[in-house]
């Protein structure tokens, strides 16, 4: 606690519309990442390749229930890091930054697989 600071600290509501808009934009980045990590992991299987994560095998084999549960993920992913945010003011941003790094190796990697048959 610092002395002479009143708890709960007051919150100015710039900032609270500025986060809000500031997860609003992550949460549409890391939503583009996942479409894009299942149309490019659907190109992949069209081609003749196959997925590697053993967990996930079952699930691409029908592009619905991929494009479902990548939605429930994200609204999980959602939930956590609106109460996280809330606990830890910037720990809901830094979650998104995690996920969305780590997507966009995803979807990068799966160009790579795609480039050389699409160019050959």
């Amino acid at each position: 606690m610092v002395p002479g600071l009143h708890y709960p600290v007051p919150v100015c509501q710039a900032l609270e519309e500025d986060a809000a808009r500031r997860i609003l934009e992550l949460v549409l980045i890391l939503a583009s990442l996942f479409l894009l990590d299942i149309v490019t992991t659907e190109i992949i299987l069209l081609m003749g390749g196959i997925e590697l994560n053993p967990f996930m095998v079952a699930v691409v084999a029908h592009p619905v229930i991929h494009l479902a549960l990548k939605g429930a993920i994200l609204a999980v992913i959602v939930i956590v890091a609106l109460v996280a945010e809330m606990r830890v003011q910037g720990s809901g941003v830094f979650f998104y930054c995690l996920l969305i790094t780590m997507y966009i190796f995803v979807v990068v990697n799966n160009v790579f697989v795609i480039l050389p048959q699409v160019l050959a």
